[in-house]
């Protein structure tokens, strides 16, 4: 199935139920669906590349940008904003991209115009008339729906191609191994320009109605505001945004109480860092594992299954093999199978 048929399905069955909230507003179903079909119709009139690029600070905006482009069948390449001016350029140029959806905050924070044929910021387009209806694009599952670029271990950025079938299995996989439900709710803070930001936090919550929470920008005392607001079950950081947490004096066991999920990836999880969270405020962290070019998530431990420095048995569906097994209480290696369609022009 294609990856944003069941984002669609949940906007049409929650138009007037808040599915997103962002540093700037509430977005309803279809506070959703609406602007992505006003931003496809610009897309259509003005790009003639099959790749769209997004340069766009985590929140609402981007899987609107995203499910535009996929209603057309094009591929997504989301921008890192944190690579240097000529290493973004030289991401814009590999991809092939003739259009970037962007904001104007988002220039604003560059101080710079990217060198690309279109540059659409989503403020000046009019989501106020009615939209150019259109039925989605339906393509193949293993058709082209993303292009991350990964820095990799050294060198250029890297295109890792993501199909339908890729994201679409990654999210159903995660469903069907974590108990998640349209009740629970998503605090993300990590970028959509990440393969775990786009999976966990964007693609995850869309495709099962699951409310999304984001911050643009990680700071302490307001991550523990929307903790306090919105009451999240289910928050994946990184262990120096835990480490933050533990910093802040205001931080208070209620804070977290309504977590039913706190997981930590991108590198281990200090041990120490683990135990003055669950001593001081009564969560246990689990730890996941995955690779831009595995889709991504490979691993992921659930809290009744957690081990001291386990990320936990892999996925259903997941392939793995064990290099050099070792003993007991030994680290050793894991090899994931990659699902990806490899990196772009190799």
């Amino acid at each position: 199935m294609p990856v944003h048929f069941p984002i669609i399905r949940t906007a049409l069955a929650n138009l007037r139920r808040p599915l997103v909230v962002d540093d700037r507003r509430t977005y309803r179903g279809i506070e959703l669906l609406v602007p992505a079909f006003h931003v496809a119709s610009e897309i259509e009139r003005k790009s003639a590349t099959q790749t769209v690029g997004l340069l766009l600070p985590t929140g609402g905006t981007f899987p609107i940008a995203a499910l535009a482009a996929w209603m057309l069948g094009r591929t997504v390449v989301p921008l890192n904003y944190l690579l240097k001016p000529d290493e973004l350029q030289y991401v814009i140029d590999d991809c092939g991209c003739d259009t970037i959806l962007t904001v104007g905050p988002m220039l604003d924070h560059l101080g710079y115009r990217p060198k690309v044929a279109n540059l659409i910021t989503l403020e000046s387009l009019d989501f106020r008339a009615v939209p150019e209806l259109r039925w989605p694009a339906c393509p193949d599952a293993d058709s082209l729906a993303c292009l991350l670029y990964t820095s990799g271990t050294s060198g250029r950025p890297k295109g890792v191609m993501l199909t339908h079938n890729n994201l679409a299995s990654n999210v159903q996989q995660i469903i069907d191994w974590v108990d998640l439900s349209p009740q629970d709710t998503v605090l993300g803070v990590l970028p959509q320009f990440h393969s775990f930001g786009l999976t966990v936090l964007t693609l995850l919550p869309l495709t099962h109605g699951m409310k999304a929470v984001y911050a643009a920008r990680f700071v302490p005392q307001q991550i523990i505001r929307l903790f306090r607001e919105h009451k999240p079950t289910l928050f994946v950081g990184i262990p120096s945004m835990y480490n933050a947490l533990l910093a802040a004096k205001s931080a208070k066991p209620d804070d977290f109480a309504s977590l039913r999920f706190a997981v930590s990836g991108g590198e281990p999880l200090p041990q120490d860092t683990f135990d003055r969270f669950r001593d001081r405020f009564g969560v246990t962290i689990c730890e996941g594992y995955g690779l831009t070019e595995t889709s991504p998530v490979t691993n992921w431990c659930r809290p009744e299954e957690w081990r001291r420095g386990s990320v936990g048995r892999p996925l259903p569906g997941v392939e793995q093999a064990i290099l050099d097994p070792a003993t007991v209480g030994v680290g050793g290696r894991v090899l994931p199978a990659a699902s990806s369609q490899g990196h772009e022009g190799e």
